[in-house]
This record gives C-alpha cells, sequence and structure tokens, in this order.
C-alpha cells in the first residue's frame, strides 16, 4: 500500500510501556487502561491478542473485525492499530523476541510445494506483515484461557520462581498455536487459492536473493501480468511489497542480533544500495535502521 509523506509516523510501543517493567513477558487484559497516543503503532515485542468475548475493530493491513474466539498473532515490527476496543474481552500478551527465540518461533515446519500442489499455507509470509489469525476450536480454546490465566497469575504473585514458570506455560501456549496452525490453516486469513501460496513461499525462500515478479512467475509456472494480479486480489499487496516485508523482517532481526552495520545489513538483506535501503525502512517503520536499533537496545 502506499505511504505518503503525511502520514503520522507509527508510535514504538515496548513492553515497560506496557507495564513489563524488567520483565521480558507481559501479560494484560484487553481494554487495561495503557497511556498511548492515538494512531498507529510498532511495537517492539511479538503480540499475540486472544478474545473471549465481545467484538470490535483494528487494522493491521487493512481495517479488520475482531471478534470472540480470535487469536491474532502480530510479530515485532508490523504496523497495528486499535480503532474501536467494543466490548472486547480477553487478553494481550507481550513476548521479547529473544525470549520467543528461545522457547521456539510459531512457525509452520516443512518445505512448501509448487506448480498447484497442496501443500500448508506460508506461514512466515502471514507472520511477517501480522496477518496470521487463528479460531480454535472449543477444547484448544479453554486450554488456551487456562494457560493464559494461570501466566497472569504467575506474573502477578511474584513468588518464587514466577518467572520461570510463566516461561514454561508461554512455551506450552506457543506449543499449541503451532499445533493449530499446522492442523488448519489461518481461517481468517486472505490466502486461500493455492497460486498464491506457493508464490509467497517461493519469495520466503528466496527474498535475501535479487528477485523480481519474473523470477517468481516463472517458479510457480504462471505469466508475471496473472500472477499479480492473483497476489494483488488476495492478499492486497504486490509481489514488491511481500518481498519488502520479509527484507524488512530480516533487517530487523539483525540490526537487533548483530552487531553489524547498517551498510552491510543492507547488502545481507538485498539492497545493493544503502540509502535506499533506509528509505525504505524509514517508511515501514517511522524512523531510520540505526534509531530503531538504538530504541530497540535502549527498550529494558
Amino acid at each position: 500500500m502506499t505511504r505518503t509523506s503525511q502520514r503520522r509516523p507509527p508510535h514504538v510501543l515496548t513492553l515497560d510501556e506496557m507495564g513489563a517493567g524488567d520483565s521480558r513477558l507481559h501479560v494484560a487484559h484487553v481494554g487495561a487502561p495503557i497511556p498511548l497516543p492515538p494512531g498507529p503503532l510498532v511495537s517492539t515485542f511479538f503480540t499475540i491478542f486472544v478474545f473471549t468475548a465481545g467484538s470490535g475493530r483494528g487494522r493491521h493491513l487493512e481495517p479488520i473485525d475482531l471478534r470472540a474466539g480470535d487469536v491474532h498473532l502480530v510479530p515485532e515490527g508490523v504496523e497495528h492499530q486499535p480503532l474501536d476496543i467494543g466490548d472486547l474481552q480477553g487478553w494481550i500478551v507481550g513476548v521479547d523476541p529473544l525470549l520467543l527465540r528461545a522457547l521456539g518461533p510459531p512457525r509452520l515446519p516443512g518445505p512448501s510445494r509448487l506448480h498447484g500442489q497442496a501443500g500448508p499455507a506460508p506461514a512466515r509470509s502471514l507472520l511477517v506483515r501480522g496477518l496470521l489469525c487463528l479460531r480454535p476450536g472449543p477444547d484448544r480454546r479453554r486450554r488456551i484461557e487456562q494457560l493464559l490465566a494461570e501466566m497472569d497469575a504467575e506474573l502477578r504473585g511474584r513468588n518464587w520462581g514466577a518467572e520461570i514458570a510463566a516461561h514454561a506455560l508461554l512455551a506450552l501456549l506457543l506449543t499449541e498455536l503451532m499445533r493449530e496452525l499446522q492442523e488448519h490453516a489461518p481461517t481468517a486469513s486472505p490466502l486461500l487459492g493455492g497460486l498464491v501460496r506457493d508464490a509467497l513461499a517461493f519469495i520466503e525462500a528466496h527474498c535475501l536473493e535479487p528477485l523480481s515478479l519474473k523470477d517468481v512467475a516463472a517458479a510457480v509456472g504462471r505469466t508475471p501480468s496473472h500472477l499479480a494480479n492473483a497476489i494483488r486480489q488476495e492478499t492486497g499487496l504486490t509481489v514488491g511489497d511481500w518481498l519488502r516485508e520479509h527484507r524488512m523482517s530480516e533487517a530487523r532481526r539483525r540490526l537487533r542480533d548483530t552487531d553489524a552495520s547498517v551498510e552491510n545489513i543492507a547488502s545481507q538483506v538485498g539492497y545493493a544500495d544503502a540509502t535506499h535501503f533506509i528509505r525504505t525502512f524509514r517508511r515501514a517503520h517511522g524512523m531510520t535502521p540505526r534509531e530503531w536499533r538504538e530504541r530497540r537496545r535502549a527498550a529494558p
């Protein structure tokens, strides 16, 4: 989607602002008062929204309905915004990305298939855009809600070993989410066509290489115009948009986890021109890569 220079830059939300203090994990109730400026947000942490009752509206890529029974997964660095909380009830879980990596990211294993063969939806493509929305069945939903209640109690009680216990509960929660991803395609995802799934899987696998619409179309056996129309119609994004999102996701990881220079990271994630990389990163995040790294490392 086109971004304009007049657009309000997103507010960078940290776990500390959410009330986590020095903890790398925080659980809050939907609707709990958190003093935030109006407008879009970019979190420095991975967020899990679990809605247990009511309905409302939010925005990830575009305005979306939020309903009881939904589980939304929003990775760090992806812009999102509450539009109307309505009468929603439920939980918000904020997880430091380093803790998430230590416990195991919620990602589907295994390679994707090409040329129209049946295969799983590319979870990483959905994840980098914050488009993963799950609707677990009653039994799994009860397990998820029980785990959240126990995690919340541990973190609030602050008994000996509370953080260790909360991390163990988080690992169980992530396991339930991974099982749901493996067993069921994300029901609220716009990615319904096999062609689009295959194309996004190819983009995932080759996103750090020189890649064009023509390359992706050849990989899935379609003409560039046919593929471009299919991806735009089903996801609202172009091939270039998806490629950029994957590169930005990897750039955030390297900015956070390494001491490589911005110029080196630009080259590592597929940008021959560091100036173009910095300009693209600023449009996506409202700040330069160096500013993003400094804020991320300054966050408790």
